[in-house]
């Protein structure tokens, strides 16, 4: 599955909280189920905790803002699942089957891990649209 993304403004040496907001696109022919994930800069037994949400259900063309600026970070993290798809990445954050706030280092009871894919915000500027595509 393809995926890729935009900004609505071209960086000008500019850092990450130039980005107003990050939204995501679902550019595929299915109905998803998007989670979202970002660092909360606390750490639990030395490691960095992530807050991980959803999900936010997009139908073939519809786009949702995930984060609103100006933002705290350069790294944010998506993923998205369909009935028979998913859009995955290399990051491990935990997720739910119903609707989920999680903010642990370890996924609990009830949890399960899901590899999300990395947005780097960093040195752009404007609205930055990540694209789900394929099927």
């Amino acid at each position: 599955m393809a995926l890729w993304f935009a900004t609505a403004a071209h960086a000008q040496g500019g850092q990450f909280s130039d980005v107003t907001s990050v939204r995501a696109c679902n550019q595929s022919s299915k109905v998803i189920m998007v989670a979202k994930a970002a660092a909360t800069g606390q750490q639990q037994e030395g490691k960095n905790v992530f807050l991980s949400q959803g999900w936010y259900e997009l139908n073939p063309s519809q786009c949702v803002t995930l984060w609103n600026g100006p933002l705290a970070n350069r790294y944010y993290y998506v993923y998205a699942e369909s009935s028979s798809s998913h859009w995955s990445g290399s990051y491990p954050m935990c997720v739910s089957e119903k609707s989920f706030r999680i903010a642990e280092v370890q996924c609990g009871q009830g949890y399960v891990r899901r590899q999300f894919n990395q947005i780097d915000v960093g040195g752009k500027s404007g609205v930055f649209t990540y694209y789900f595509q394929g099927s």
